[in-house]
């Protein structure tokens, strides 16, 4: 943990000394060019050293929804954004996306979700197919998320910013979604889950699934009642379940964020999820605010998963992490 926190001291130090405030883009020939200054907000590996990132951008702003991010051993990530030409919905393109999910029997397909509703608005699920030579995404449908709490200006509702994929048949899958919490609508995180149906797009919840199950980021807090309980989530092959949680007290930060284990998952519809009885953090770390978390690139042996981040004003970074 020590030299991680080291690690990230001295890549901020880089930055404040005139070097890359975050990932390098690049056009569909991968050659980096100038820093966007884009957060991530969800992760899922699209290959060996590959993986599709979702971005926040709100339905009134341009800019990136969704990217392929490649990491070289010998170079920064290299960052594609992908083209969409249809949203398959009335209300047009994404807005806010916090989550995303890949289908290990469709390695070309993928699950990504919105925040939740705004005014009533949006709150939608998106199933799409990566065209990895055309650079697009292809929505395949669109289905609704669950309604408990609106969001407007003078209130935060649902805030889903974690999405977990376990495929149980051939076009049925298992989705656990992380509240965040942190609201007076949601003071906790909740991991709740559905069934959601790869033909007709239909996305089902049990009362049990939907009801969910609290869980609480272990660790100290400067502010307990605001801290969020799940930024992402990422799971493991042996089966554990991992999230990250996040102080974020304006957008100038100062950030905080905690890598902790919630527990684990099985392939069982009624109750997938088990909790840990006692979640145990694997990082804690000062100044950046991670919200993405996936599986470790083969380029770098020694990791044990990968982070992304929204920082806000300061952009985001992409690293691998042990």
């Amino acid at each position: 943990m020590i030299k991680f926190i080291v690690s990230l001291l001295c890549f901020s130090l880089f930055i404040l000394s005139g070097g890359c405030t975050g990932i390098r883009h690049a056009q569909q020939t991968e050659q980096s060019i100038h820093d966007s200054g884009t957060g991530f907000s969800g992760l899922a590996p699209a290959g060996a050293n590959l993986y599709l990132a979702v971005h926040d951008a709100l339905g009134f702003e341009d800019g990136p929804r969704l990217s392929l991010v490649r990491i070289y051993p010998d170079s920064p990530p290299a960052f594609t954004v992908l083209a969409v030409d249809d949203w398959l919905d009335s209300g047009g393109r994404s807005s806010d996306l916090e989550s995303v999910c890949g289908l290990p029997s469709r390695p070309d397909e993928f699950i990504a979700a919105e925040s939740g509703y705004w005014k009533g608005m949006q709150g939608r699920l998106f199933h799409f197919r990566i065209d990895f030579n055309a650079g697009k995404a292809i929505v395949l449908g669109v289905s609704r998320l669950p309604f408990l709490a609106d969001n407007d200006p003078d209130h935060v509702g649902d805030q889903f910013e974690g999405l977990i994929c376990l495929e149980n048949g051939s076009d049925k899958v298992i989705v656990l979604f992380g509240e965040r919490g942190g609201s007076l609508s949601h003071p906790s995180g909740v991991i709740r889950w559905g069934l959601f149906d790869l033909r007709s797009h239909s996305l089902t919840f049990s009362e049990q699934g939907l009801h969910g199950i609290v869980v609480h980021a272990p660790g100290t807090w400067k502010n307990p009642k605001s801290k969020r309980d799940i930024s992402d989530m990422y799971l493991h092959h042996d089966g554990s379940l991992w999230a990250s949680a996040c102080e974020d007290p304006g957008d100038a930060g100062p950030f905080r964020s905690v890598i902790y284990r919630l527990g684990s998952v099985r392939k069982d519809p009624e109750q997938p999820f088990l909790p840990a009885n006692q979640p145990e953090i694997l990082l804690d770390v000062s100044g950046f605010k991670i919200e993405a978390l996936s599986s470790p690139p083969v380029s770098v042996p020694l990791s044990t998963m990968c982070i992304g981040t929204d920082d806000e004003i300061y952009g985001g970074v992409w690293r691998s992490v042990h």
